[in-house]
Order: C-alpha cells, then structure tokens, then sequence
C-alpha cells in the first residue's frame, strides 16, 4: 500500500513539472552566412556547418546550407566557438566564434577548397581521439583511422575500461554489469541479440563511444553504461553497398544495404546473411573435500566442441524530419538463425569416501536449435524553441525465443555400469517492451532541468524436459526433471536532474525512484514441486556530479552515487534443487538487496602536438554484495549411481562487505596525422568479507594500439592486451593476453575497400576461472580456435556521403533514433 502511494505521489509530481511553464533564455546569438567553392565562386548546398566546443569539439548546434549556399543558426548562447563547415570533396574549414551576447550576431563567408592535404589533417583543431565532457570519458571512433574496417566490437576495445572477449561479451573494469544504449537511448535488448548487433554494426558507422562508469540518476542501471553514437551525417541522394566478410575459423557473412536520403527522410533497408564454425577445447578438474579438508570425490575431464551456425538479418530504418523543431524515426528488424553443436568429452571420475572406487566414462553429444528474435519501435522528439526545451516520446519492442534438442550418450569404462542414452529438450520465449518520456528544460542562470518516466514490462517463459530415455535405473530419470518456470514483470520509474554551469565549473544533482513489481512460478513438471513468487521493490538512487575545465584544456570531475540492486531471477529465491550431473543448485529466500556507493574522480589533459593522458581514480563500496556459492551437501538422490548423497551444490548469497579500488589511465600519442599510440591501462584491488573470510587481490589490465597510414594509402595497425587474473568470491580467472596486425587499402576513389587482419597472432588467448572454496576447488580453462585470418570487401555505388547509413539498418535494433 505505502509502495502503491508513493509511485502515484511521484507519477503526478512528474506530471505536474513538465507542465511547469519555467521562464527560459532569450534567443542568444546567431551565426549565419554563406559558403562558396573557393575556386569557382558557386555556392554549395547541403553543406553541414556545425559550432562546436574549442576544448574538445563537442557538437553544440549546426545546419545545413540551404539550395542558394546560405545558412543560419539560431539561439546560440554567449561564449566561444569552433566553426566547422564539411562537404566531402573539400577540404574541413574552421574558424573561431564568439559569442559576446545572447543579441550578438556573426556573419561569415566560407569559401572551401577542393581536395585533402596533409595540413588540413593537421589543422590544431582536430578532434582528439579522448575526450571528457561531465559523467561521459568519450572515443571519438570517427577520429580513428586504425578501425574504420573493422566492427564495433573492435572499436569497443579501444574504449576506456571496455573488453569484449570472444564469445562478445562486453565488460567495463571487469565488471559484467554494464547497460549498452544507442544514440542516447537504452538498446533494451537481449544478451544474444546485443552479441549480434556488436558483431555487425561496422566501425566506420559509429561517430563516438561514451563511457559512463558512475552514471547520474538520469540512467536506471546497476553497473556502467556504454552509449554508442552513430554518423549524423544525410545528404540527398542514394547508395548502394554490397560487401563480405570472412575469416579462416572458417565464416562468411555477405550483406547488402540500400540507402535512400533527402534533407527531410531517410530510409535503409539491410539484409545479412551468415555462416561460421567454431571450436573450443577445454580441460579441467574438481575436488570435493570434508570440514577436515579430505578428499571426497575428485572429477577430470577434457573435452572438444565444435559449433556451427547459419543466420540472417533483415532490417529497416527510417528517419523523417517532420519540420524544423519535429523528428520522428521508426525501426524494425527480424533475426533467424539455426545452430548445431557436437560435443565429445572423457570424464575421470573417482570417489575417496566412503570408500574408494574408480569410475570413467566417455560422453558424446550433439544438439541442435532454432531461434531467433524480432524488434521494432517508434522515437519522436519536438523541441519547443532553440533554447534546448524538448520533448521526446520513445517505445521499444522486443521478442526473442529458441527451441532446441539435445541428444548425449554415455559409455562407461566399467561392465558393471549401465550404457544409456538420452534426449531432452529446452524452449524460451520472452518479449518485453518500454514506453518512455524524457523533458529537458532550460532555466534561468545557467541551469538546466531534466525530468523523465519509464514504464518497462517483461515476460519469459522457459520450459525444459526430457522426451525420451533409454537407461536403467533412477538416476537419468532424477537428474533431468522437467522445469517449468515463468517470470513476469513491471517496472515503473522517473528521475530529475538539475544541472548549473558557473563559467568553466559545472554542476549536477540527480535523484531517480526506481519500482518492480514481479510475479512467477517455478515448478518441476515430473514431480510435484511448485512454488509461486511475488516481489516488489521500491528505491531512490542519488547522484551529484562535479567538473571543471580549464582554458588549457584540462578537465577535472567529481562524482558520487548511491545504487541498489535486487535479485533479477526470480529462480534465485525459490527453494527446491534444480539437479545437474554431479551436483544441483537452489534459490535462497533471504537474499537480500545490495547497496552500492560509488566514487569517482577523474582527470584528463589535451596537450597539443602530443596527443591526450587522462587518470580516472574510483572507489566501490558495496554491502551484501550477491554472488554464488559453491558447497558441500548430502542428497538422497545420487546414491543409486554415485554410492554416495555426499555432492556439490551451489547457492546465491550475500556477501558481507566487498570494495573495489582502482585507477584507469589512457595516453594517446598522436605527433602526425598518419601514426598514432594508444595505452590503456588498469589496476585495480578486489577484496571481500564474506563470513570472517578477508581476501584481497591486485589485478591490473593493458591494451596497446599502434596505426600508421604509408604511401598515403595502406594503412597498418597492431593491437596487444593483457589482463592479469581477478578475484570473484572464492574464484580467480586465468590471464588473458593476444596480439592482433591487420592492414587495409581503399580503391577507385574509395569505391573498393579491402582489409587483411591475423588475430591472435600467436594464439594465446584463454578464458577460464578457478575455484577454491573451503569444500569446493576446482581448475579449468576453455581455448577458442582464437587464430585466425579474415578478409574483408566492401563496393559502393552511390554517393560516399551516405556511408554513414549503410549499415546502420542492422543497428536499429531497439530504440536508437538517428536524427
């Protein structure tokens, strides 16, 4: 009841503020002019004209030069600027603007020049690769020659504190938790979908990576956020690309995509076709021991899998600018794909107490699926005057599902022992959807408000069985029960935030109220287990965020927050086992919410002719922090095949008290346009307190990227990284290391790219984790086939300045507006 109150008290307080008439500026400066062929006299239209921030070249406002070659910008508030204007073909013209009151007003005359020069690219306003701007470390990817041919997921690692390993599971300081948006809007999709999207989205389509690693109240996530801001860029006219990647693993994935634009709609339509094969071998073993430490039963095992899988991709996107102060962008796509797996594997099996026996067996395997998910969605934004007041509207859909079937067959080393094989099935269906407002209100003295809802819902249903047995005895039966299980939920949420600027200091405050309300029932559909859930929860998450910049192109930040996470899956609360080959896990009704605080200061330095350093130091606080726990338990259920209720089983828990500190560096030297130093760096301490139980580990990180452009044409870049073991709760991951070279080259007036890259030059790569629980120890790693040649060719038939649009209808997937 106090929870129903207080969300229809913050509904209507949200309400009532964006129906505020707040007094707002007047309407500031305004630059306008014309722009002209420096050689010829002609004016140019439809060229972009854009003022920009001098420290860092943030986009601040633009336009487009209108048929006659004129243009205006209105609304511009007091201060200095960089003026950009771009055309391709020509030269980029800058030149410096002030703006000394909001009445001032700037004409200029611009004349470009044809062609591109070696000083043009060495113009001292290029923007750097790095740059701060409040909560956000930005990577302007644009400015980065060494990944224009590659994918997002190559340009994510050259973010600051982001890895993508190889199966593209995306990390911010190690850290799993981070919320991936696009263009300013969560993607709101699912981890198989985001993998793919991450996998197709071309680098060369991307404007900038933000990372967000202590995010205001303005975000509703746990963990870090990583905002991908695709090219702008839409010119009349149409272009069509056709191009293929492969690599030696082997894969193949040709696409094409059509593009038509004008300077009121643009639309995109992409289809992708793919094929791979992927292996993996990996070896390990697991004790169980007594309180006395003796050994209760030791299991080896090395194992070969081999993948393959066939997909596609067909998407549509469409941007309209409806009129000057309107935009409205709509999206759809679809994504089939069908998978194949065989496994084969030996297990050493041998049980100490009590008494000793020695078991063995070989497993083979094989299973196969359909999946595939679908997404769509509508963003609408109307600005109210050139101020910064708007309105934007925004609804998301997803669905995604699977249906698979596994088939294994066991032999045993021992006569005594029963052949048997088996077959079971698994099925998954989870649609959700967001429907979203967000206001933005300046204010007098420099401020500016921010207010927003949210009403997300979700559902998924995942049901798992055994369709055919042929075996003796109860043990197949037992450890293969049926589950049913079915989740859903809503959650309702608003925040505010208010932001002050005092000349180069800026402030700002946020609070979010963040709710969920969730049912479901888990239940076995062989036995007569069934339990039903229920939970709701309510919190308020604070932030305050600090910085200051400097005429010398020094940025400074503070910043603090305060987080709350809840148990996700509703299974971590239920209470009967869920059983596996040797062990089974359970759901733990007094889990208990995790409290976070997070603390954050940063600082950065532009120093021309050289490049940009920048250090950003954090703390982590977290109390009842929730992880997984191995142990040692008793259940009647093995002892008709093991000889033995004593087994492994594991269990969600709060751990008392874990902290995390740490410090990231990155330095880029860059003393030509054509060579360029990348270093990012880490170092971190882990530590806990679980039960009494204090451990501590330093773990630290390294990448390093080296581009150089030769003969104005062939482009070479390597790639190295390392990152040293982690400490989880009770678990220490292996080191991870690798180098990457790659060359590209572009044809024909760019009408013909070709890129060559080697990955893992000396195969090192490996992923893995160790246990070392006081009754649980294991060791184990996993090795992709992580070496490998790929080859990439892209043509183009159209115009080069809708490059941009290419590929982004792969891009579209939940809610990325490209206006």
């Amino acid at each position: 009841m106090i929870i129903s109150y207080m969300k229809r008290s913050m509904m209507l307080a949200l309400l009532a503020l964006i129906g505020m008439q707040v007094p707002v500026f007047g309407q500031g400066g305004r630059v306008f002019g014309s722009v002209k062929d420096g050689g010829t006299g002609e004016v140019m239209p439809f060229v972009n004209v854009a003022l920009m921030r001098p420290v860092d070249t943030v986009f601040m406002r633009g336009a487009t030069t209108d048929e006659d070659g004129r243009f205006a910008i209105e609304g511009v508030d007091t201060g200095r600027y960089l003026l950009q204007a771009t055309f391709v073909g020509y030269q980029p013209w800058y030149a410096e603007v002030a703006i000394a009151s909001p009445g001032d007003v700037k004409p200029m005359q611009i004349l470009l020049t044809r062609g591109t020069t070696l000083e043009a690219v060495e113009i001292v306003a290029e923007k750097p690769l790095y740059a701060m701007d409040g909560e956000k470390n930005m990577y302007n990817t644009k400015e980065d020659p060494s990944i224009q041919t590659g994918t997002a997921s190559d340009a994510l690692q050259n973010a600051p504190g982001v890895e993508v390993d190889a199966e593209g599971n995306i990390t911010l300081r190690g850290v799993s938790s981070v919320e991936i948006w696009i263009n300013d809007q969560p993607s709101h999709m699912n981890e198989e979908a985001l993998k793919q999207y991450i996998k197709t989205l071309p680098a060369n389509a991307i404007e900038r990576i933000e990372v967000i690693t202590n995010p205001s109240a303005r975000y509703s996530t746990n963990g870090g956020v990583i905002n991908i801001v695709t090219n702008q860029a839409v010119k009349r006219n149409e272009l069509l690309c056709v191009g293929v990647r492969a690599n030696t693993m082997p894969s193949v994935s040709p696409w094409l995509s059509y593009v038509w634009a004008n300077e009121k709609v643009d639309f995109n339509v992409y289809l992708n076709g793919s094929y791979s094969q992927h292996n993996m071998e990996s070896s390990g073993g697991s004790t169980l021991l007594t309180d006395g430490g003796d050994t209760i039963l030791y299991m080896g095992d090395t194992s070969k899998t081999r993948s393959s899988n066939i997909g596609g991709y067909m998407g549509f996107n469409m941007n309209w600018k409806i009129d000057s102060m309107t935009n409205l962008a709509a999206w759809m796509g679809v994504y089939p794909y069908w998978s194949r797996n065989s496994t084969t594997s030996i297990h050493d099996y041998r049980r100490q107490l009590p008494i000793v026996s020695d078991y063995g067996y070989a497993d083979t395997g094989a299973s196969h699926g359909f999946g595939g998910g679908g997404y769509g969605g509508l963003w609408l934004e109307h600005r109210f005057d050139t101020t910064g007041r708007k309105l934007t509207l925004r609804l998301n859909g997803n669905v995604w599902g699977n249906d698979g079937t596994d088939d294994q067959r066991r032999d045993y080393s021992l006569a005594t022992l029963t052949d048997f094989r088996r077959r079971s099935t698994s099925r998954y269906f989870g649609p959700s959807a967001t429907l979203g407002v967000d206001y933005v209100q300046p204010l007098k003295h420099n401020m500016e408000m921010e207010l927003g809802a949210e009403l997300g819902y979700s559902h998924n249903t995942n049901d798992q069985g055994l369709d055919s047995l042929n075996t003796a005895g109860a043990w197949a039966v037992m450890h293969l029960r049926g589950l049913y299980a079915n989740h859903t939920a809503w959650q309702p949420e608003a925040y505010i935030t208010l932001q002050k600027r005092w000349g180069m200091f800026t402030a700002k405050l946020g609070l979010r109220a963040e709710s969920s309300f969730r049912h479901g029932t888990v239940e076995h559909t062989d036995v007569d287990d069934r339990m039903a859930l229920d939970t709701a929860f309510f919190g308020l998450v604070p932030s305050i965020h600090l910085s200051y910049r400097t005429k010398t192109f020094a940025n400074f930040s503070l910043s603090y927050t305060l987080r709350h996470s809840d148990p996700e899956d509703l299974l971590d609360l239920q209470t009967f086992r869920l059983y596996d080959e040797y062990s089974f896990c359970t759901g733990n009704p007094a889990l208990l919410r995790t409290y976070t605080h997070n603390f954050e200061a940063a600082a950065s330095q532009f120093v021309p002719g050289f490049g940009m350093v920048s250090l950003n130091a954090y703390v982590r606080a977290n109390t009842q922090e929730q992880g997984s726990m191995n142990a040692v338990g008793t259940d009647p259920y093995y002892i008709p095949f093991l000889g033995t209720d004593t087994v492994n089983y594991t269990y969600p828990v709060n751990i008392g008290y874990s902290h995390t500190e740490g410090l990231d560096a990155n330095i880029m030297y860059r003393p030509t346009g054509f060579f360029n130093v990348r270093l990012n760096a880490s170092v971190f301490n882990y530590g806990f307190d679980y039960q009494g139980d204090v451990q501590n580990k330093w773990s630290w990180s390294a990448r390093l990227n080296v581009w150089a452009k030769v003969w104005n044409r062939l482009e070479i870049f390597a790639n190295a990284h390392y990152s040293s073991p982690k400490l989880g709760l009770y678990s220490l991951s292996v080191p991870n290391k690798g180098v990457d070279f790659g060359l590209s080259s572009d044809f024909f007036d760019r009408q013909l790219s070709v890129y060559f890259n080697i990955n893992d030059i000396f195969g090192m790569a490996e992923w893995g984790t160790n246990y070392d629980a006081p009754q649980y120890q294991t060791t184990g790693s996993q090795r992709f086939d992580s070496r490998f040649v790929s080859l990439g060719l892209t043509w183009r038939i159209g115009k080069m300045e809708l490059e941009s649009k290419a590929r982004q209808g792969a891009s579209e997937g939940a809610g990325m507006p490209q206006m």
